[in-house]
């Protein structure tokens, strides 16, 4: 993986992986308010992409569908969302912490960073920390968002 100058977004958490994506992200919007996905999905992005889980927005109403789900996210998911709208996922749909993180990077237009809880089968993760990047085929109006993800180990004791 290519080192990248640091980008950390204020606030927690701080993790090489979402501090790459967040560089990344950067260095290939160039000129434009954001990259688009054609302009991310190059070879250099592959070392992100195990990682990454990328939506197609939706509009009127706003809606967030499940485009591609990254192999380590796969793995550790309850189910295989690949094609459903956040809004049909009785957990995700709002009121909940992860719409609010998607809607919150479509209506800026920036990246967001946050954390969610794990609710998924293995027991070694404690929560998840994520970065919603936006994409724009114009550079302007956001068509997709690209969702990093960095596992947080579980504290608790093995039973």
């Amino acid at each position: 993986m290519r080192t990248l100058p640091s980008v950390a977004l204020p606030g927690y958490p701080q993790s090489p992986l979402l501090d790459h994506a967040h560089a990344f992200w950067l260095a290939r919007r160039r000129a434009a308010e954001m990259p688009s996905w054609q302009a991310m999905c190059i070879p250099a992005f592959e070392p992100l992409r195990a990682s990454s889980i990328l939506f197609t927005v939706q509009r009127d109403p706003l809606d967030f569908r499940y485009t591609e789900i990254a192999s380590r996210i796969a793995a550790i998911s309850n189910a295989d969302n690949t094609g459903k709208l956040m809004s049909e996922i009785p957990h995700q749909r709002p009121p909940s912490r992860v719409w609010d993180h998607l809607t919150t990077a479509f209506d800026a237009r920036a990246p967001v960073k946050g954390t969610l809880p794990y609710v998924g089968r293995s027991r070694g993760i404690g929560g998840a920390y994520h970065i919603v990047l936006p994409l724009a085929d114009d550079g302007r109006n956001v068509d997709r968002l690209l969702v990093c993800v960095d596992l947080a180990p579980s504290h608790a004791p093995d039973a």
